[in-house]
């Protein structure tokens, strides 16, 4: 369909509307697909790249992807001549990538893998039949790690009125992080009460039942159960799911307590170990916004990167430590272009955010504005920040650029 719309267009009378067709691409052919406004504005990139009369007509012509010089001819032959002096691979450079996107495709292909052996390693249908001596070899690592990870912990134990509860007066950040304790720790104690329920039958002490069964199934077929994930998604392995359940419940009763006592935004905060960061903030959006006294919808989000930060006087304003970056590399000051043996993933220095009135943010020229995942799957956006970058902002989103959240 777009190559008969470029047909139609480019042989009506009259000059080409460029943005005609850069508007009926991306909101019409492509865009209607794409789902995440990030890869939107790498479409739109792409799109004003290729569709520009400067590549397709005129003298002191652009080279189509910085190599290839199309012909002025409609000979058929022409064209064929160019396409066959094209090299025989292609480099990153051609579609704008990083010069080390070779190791994000390993990265991913090797996911690929990994999850195909998960799915051959499934049991069968007859297999999920209640059988002591699989049950006993392939449940036997989770039961043993959960209770690992709980040693020396009394969090299973406690009692609802032991988990405090958020009162009407407590300050936005207060009450998020004791909403969020208190789902994480019923949630730990959830998965506990299931397990131990797991580990009865398999003993004997206690009879199957269809809630045992399918938490028991979804375990054998290496997946977090349904129940688990309702409350929340986390990794899709299981080992890795309880592994971060319990590290993130464990820290977040030392946010409380660094809230509780004032020092929370003195000191960076790591936003991996929360369950919900994208909500902590915007609890600090509205905590901001009480401390100015000014409407929530009147401040904007604002990032800086330097050592002495330039929001020393914001109302609210936290460090954000653990960042990794992907599809470039960044050297205190500005985004630098990847070597091709760079890592795919790379530690950041920690960035200073804040809520400002709008229009106090500061300079806005040659900042890109860059999406910050809760993990290398690029599946939970969080929030975005703006980094300084070298040069027009368009070639740094086809680098696709973006920050990840130290995995846990």
């Amino acid at each position: 369909s777009g190559a008969d719309i470029i047909d139609r267009l480019c042989t009506s009378t009259g000059s080409i509307q460029w943005d005609f067709i850069h508007g009926l691409f991306e909101n019409a052919v492509f865009g209607g697909r794409v789902d995440n406004n990030y890869d939107l504005e790498v479409l739109r990139a792409y799109l004003h790249q290729y569709f520009d009369r400067d590549v397709l007509g005129g003298k002191g012509r652009k080279k189509l992807a910085g190599i290839l010089e199309l012909p002025l001819s409609v000979n058929h032959k022409d064209f064929v001549k160019a396409i066959t002096a094209l090299p025989e691979t292609d480099t990153p450079a051609m579609f704008n990538l990083p010069q080390n996107i070779d190791r994000s495709q390993q990265r991913s292909v090797a996911k690929s893998v990994l999850s195909q052996l998960v799915l051959v390693s499934r049991p069968s249908l007859e297999d999920e039949q209640f059988d002591k001596t699989r049950w006993t070899k392939d449940l036997s690592p989770f039961l043993q790690l959960w209770k690992r990870l709980n040693q020396g912990s009394d969090l299973v134990k406690l009692s609802s009125d032991q988990i405090p509860a958020p009162g009407e007066q407590d300050p936005p950040l207060l009450a998020f992080l004791l909403l969020e304790r208190q789902m994480a720790i019923k949630l730990l104690q959830q998965v506990h009460g299931d397990l131990s329920k797991i580990s009865k039958v398999i003993r004997g002490t206690l009879l199957l039942t269809t809630d045992v069964k399918q938490n028991a199934s979804a375990l054998l077929k290496h997946e977090v159960p349904a129940s688990w994930c309702r409350k929340w998604e986390g990794p899709a392995a299981p080992i890795h799911w309880l592994r971060s359940l319990v590290s993130k419940t464990l820290a977040l009763g030392g946010w409380v307590e660094r809230c509780q006592s004032g020092t929370l935004l003195s000191s960076p905060a790591d936003l991996s170990e929360l369950f919900n960061p994208a909500v902590f903030l915007n609890a600090l959006r509205q905590e901001s916004a009480r401390k100015l006294n000014l409407p929530i919808n009147s401040l904007e989000f604002v990032s800086d990167w330097g050592p002495s930060s330039g929001l020393s006087k914001a109302a609210c304003r936290v460090t954000i430590e653990g960042l990794t970056i992907e599809g470039a590399l960044f050297d205190g000051h500005k985004l630098v272009e990847c070597s091709r043996d760079s890592p795919s993933n790379c530690p950041i220095s920690n960035c200073s955010v804040a809520w400002v009135p709008a229009g106090k943010g500061g300079k806005k020229d040659n900042l890109l504005e860059t999406p910050v995942y809760y993990n290398s799957l690029r599946e939970h956006q969080v929030t975005s920040i703006k980094i300084p970058c070298p040069g027009s902002t368009a070639s740094w989103k086809l680098k696709s650029v973006a920050l990840i959240l130290k995995n846990q």
